[in-house]
């Protein structure tokens, strides 16, 4: 996973040096979407995707779309790259597999509903239509710039901290793609992240629905001294998260995307902590790549995404009018 530098949020001289190099990246995108031929599925695909690289709650937005579907009575699946895992698939996630077989996002989706990990979305949803047939609609996380699907909707997940960063692409900035675009292909953009006071309504003439980050912290304690690791795109949000929760965090410690932790790295993680009365606090996402024997040192920090009332019943009939057209 390519890590954000700081030029990649605001134009300076690096930038702009690298624009040249971003227009091979943009030509190669434009060849992958005129030579694609996309295969048209009997099932519903909903692609949840993002123009940024890095993180903007694509995977906690995919499993506020699954309980979703679920209220709806439809019966969906999840489709994965399983970035970072072994895995090419097509193959079902199943818990008996070792941690780092299936990639961190792909476990996480599977501890809510069935989740397809496949290095190929055309090979995924044909094993799909075969031997899972009896799901209706496939949630596809991440997606938007794989060109080898027809979607039947596509949501774009923007985090409201982050927006698009300096509005260029890889490498002068953080776009995977341009902005006009990508919003040629969108059907609604979603906002994701901590409330801000920003101004969400940005000029493009899309739907657009507003969520929420909930975390259910009822099980920590506010007494505790915490030791806070994580190893995410944004390990700020994580950060943020555990301060916007007044919880009290001593120490943060940082790792990359999609990290693959070693057993002597946790057993490291645990020492440290006690030697300074810690207690230990990660994400769902980390835990899945912990062995379990650990995760009794370890606090975990659930974080789901939500809509207000008026937002949510917005969103129903959203759905239900695309997935019914």
């Amino acid at each position: 996973m390519i890590h954000s530098p700081n030029f990649w949020h605001k134009n300076n001289f690096i930038s702009k040096i690298l624009i040249p190099i971003s227009f091979l990246w943009i030509f190669i995108d434009f060849l992958k979407r005129k030579l694609s031929n996309p295969y048209k599925s009997n099932l519903k695909i909903i692609c949840v995707g993002n123009i940024n690289v890095g993180g903007s709650g694509k995977t906690p937005l995919c499993i506020y779309i699954f309980h979703y579907l679920k209220k709806l009575n439809f019966n969906p699946i999840f489709l994965s790259s399983g970035y970072g895992g072994e895995s090419t698939g097509p193959i079902l996630v199943r818990k008996n597999k070792k941690i780092n077989f299936f990639g961190d996002e792909s476990i996480l989706l599977s501890k809510f509903g069935p989740t397809i990990v496949s290095k190929s979305r055309y090979k995924g949803i044909k094993l799909i239509e075969k031997e899972f047939s009896e799901h209706d609609v496939v949630i596809m996380d991440d997606g938007l710039q794989n060109y080898e699907l027809h979607k039947d909707l596509n949501l774009l997940a923007v985090d409201r901290k982050i927006l698009f960063g300096n509005k260029l692409c890889i490498p002068a900035g953080p776009l995977r793609q341009t902005i006009k675009t990508c919003m040629k292909s969108v059907d609604a953009i979603i906002y994701t992240g901590n409330k801000t006071k920003l101004n969400l309504n940005l000029c493009f003439l899309k739907t657009k629905f507003d969520t929420y980050i909930s975390a259910n912290y009822k099980k920590l304690s506010v007494k505790n001294n915490y030791m806070a690791f994580c190893g995410l795109a944004n390990n700020e949000k994580f950060f943020d998260t555990l301060n916007n929760l007044k919880l009290k965090v001593s120490k943060k410690i940082s790792f990359s995307d999609h990290t693959r932790y070693s057993e002597n790295s946790i057993i490291d993680l645990i020492n440290d902590a006690n030697k300074q009365k810690l207690k230990l606090i990660t994400t769902e996402k980390d835990i899945v790549k912990i062995k379990k024997k650990y995760h009794k040192y370890i606090d975990i920090l659930p974080i789901k995404i939500n809509m207000d009332r008026n937002e949510s019943q917005r969103f129903k009939l959203y759905l239900n009018k695309k997935l019914n057209a």
